[in-house]
């Protein structure tokens, strides 16, 4: 399907890679007020089995690792005019500090909603894979549209 915006789906971001930064996972941790100190403390997560502090469920995310523009921009979405619908997680392996991850942003689902305020339903998936080519984390996040903002 294709709507008058020119997207379709396969549409994809550019590839992106980057280092899962300590200090960053540590902040997540804390804003959300978590208490288990595998997400913070490096010993407690060393103790636990990992390398080094693990990522809490939700701290992966489409503009973890790439800019946010591009999203707006690949994808051809007016942020003016645009609302988060729904994100999703599935964690396929622990992602700790100073992991490698690299992956890209796809546009996988397309459609169109009529009503009061017509709309471009657009579901983008973001594959994280690590250094083996591994997927380890994979989000998806649908984005609203509407069509009649000016």
């Amino acid at each position: 399907m294709m709507t008058t915006s020119g997207r379709s789906v396969g549409l994809a971001a550019p590839e992106f890679r980057g280092v899962i930064e300590r200090v960053k996972i540590i902040e997540y941790a804390q804003a959300l007020g978590l208490r288990n100190p595998i997400h913070f403390d490096v010993a407690a997560a060393r103790a636990a089995g990992y390398q080094d502090v693990v990522v809490p469920a939700g701290f992966m995310n489409p503009f973890s690792l790439q800019p946010r523009a591009w999203k707006f921009d690949t994808f051809k979405i007016n942020e003016h005019a645009a609302l988060a619908g729904e994100w999703s997680w599935d964690i396929h392996a622990p992602v700790c500090a100073g992991d490698e991850l690299h992956g890209r942003s796809v546009l996988i689902e397309l459609s169109e909603k009529q009503g009061k305020r017509p709309m471009d339903v657009l579901v983008i998936e973001t594959k994280y894979l690590n250094e083996k080519n591994e997927n380890v984390v994979t989000v998806r996040d649908v984005t609203l549209e509407f069509k009649d903002h000016k």
